[in-house]
């Protein structure tokens, strides 16, 4: 069975456990938390993919590191995982469960670039906004890009949407030029 195939299965059986139990929220919190630790942490990547450390040792020591910050269906999951696929199979089965969670939740990932910080008024302002327009709840990300000169640009899941001043001021000299 593939990497792929893999991750999917584990994904599908960690999202129905934890709907069953009513716990997805704590769930996709717990994923965030390890998917992290595997991006920025050589050491705990290195726990994972050991094989010197049996799977049920691995599950308390990671109950009792990560606290309220883990989740024990993950720590389970965890304890199956070992050698140098478990953090890649992790990762995959991170992405898969957010994807279905958003999913479930109507839940769309927004990106947005400003020029500069935006008050806490203008962010629940757009989010609102966006939340209206979409029809679903965003989770909002905001980016400072000192290259935009004003307006806005934003990635909704895989569409980018451009009302910076910049494109403005593009399209007006294509339209100028054509003329």
């Amino acid at each position: 069975m593939t990497l792929k195939q893999t991750a999917k299965r584990y994904a599908a059986v960690l999202y129905n456990v934890a709907e069953n139990n009513g716990t997805l929220d704590e769930v996709q919190q717990a994923l965030i938390t390890i998917n992290e630790l595997i991006r920025t942490e050589s050491q705990f990547r290195s726990f994972l993919q050991s094989r010197r450390i049996p799977g049920e040792q691995k599950t308390v020591i990671l109950n009792t590191v990560m606290g309220a910050g883990g989740h024990p269906l993950i720590s389970e999951l965890v304890s199956y995982l070992s050698g140098s696929q478990a953090t890649k199979i992790l990762r995959v089965v991170a992405d898969i469960f957010d994807h279905r969670y958003k999913e479930g939740k109507n839940i769309v990932s927004v990106t947005g670039f400003v020029a500069s910080e935006l008050g806490d008024h203008e962010i629940t302002s757009l989010k609102s906004s966006l939340d209206e327009i979409l029809g679903k709840n965003t989770d909002l990300s905001l980016d400072v890009d000192e290259s935009l000169l004003g307006g806005i640009r934003l990635r909704i899941e895989n569409t980018f949407l451009d009302a910076s001043v910049q494109n403005q001021l593009q399209r007006l000299r294509r339209e100028l030029v054509q003329s």
